[in-house]
């Protein structure tokens, strides 16, 4: 299983970008800017359109892309563990890390049947599609990351899960992802 994780991984490093495909990786710079713009422009489009409704739509879409993504990942019970795993391998797109106040001893806090993990969001394709676009954050292309990272979190550990936000930010994007051991 790791070297499937290890071939998926593989395909996300533009060095690797097979020859035969043609063009060099200045090609897909600029078709990926072009990309940019447009699902920028959808969204803004979905939120005139949908109002509030976008985002719940955008979450749900990315929850399920998010449970697609992490099917071939070992299943843990150890949030540590699956945040770890999951920044390696969904941190392609979007690169996080765990995060804690200094006056914290674990990156993990226990409240109940909950734990909560404070993850740091910092080169991610959403925040600078936007910044591109000149579309505010919180909109529906950040529910489609939330929705995501909760999708990948819920299929790893076999739990329910949601993502709140803490602070955004032209640099990083801090948000609280809260698991819930109890009512799968």
């Amino acid at each position: 299983m790791n070297g499937e994780i290890e071939e998926i991984r593989g395909t996300f490093k533009p060095e690797l970008i097979p020859a035969a495909t043609g063009g060099n990786i200045d090609d897909y710079e600029k078709a990926l800017h072009t990309l940019m713009k447009f699902v920028g422009s959808m969204s803004s489009a979905l939120e005139q359109v949908s109002g509030r409704g976008a985002n719940a739509i955008v979450y749900q879409a990315g929850k399920r892309m998010g449970h697609e993504a992490s099917k071939l990942m070992e299943k843990t019970d150890d949030l540590e563990k699956a945040m770890g795993e999951l920044s390696e391998v969904l941190g392609q797109e979007f690169y996080f890390e765990m995060w804690k106040p200094s006056s914290q001893d674990n990156y993990t806090v226990e409240r109940g049947d909950e734990t909560e993990v404070k993850l740091l969001f910092m080169d991610c394709v959403v925040r600078q599609t936007l910044r591109r676009t000149g579309l505010p954050q919180k909109g529906p292309l950040c529910y489609l990351l939330y929705g995501y990272m909760v999708g990948a979190v819920e299929e790893v550990m076999d739990i329910r899960g949601k993502l709140d936000i803490d602070h955004v930010g032209p640099n990083a994007c801090l948000k609280t992802l809260t698991i819930k051991w109890s009512g799968k």
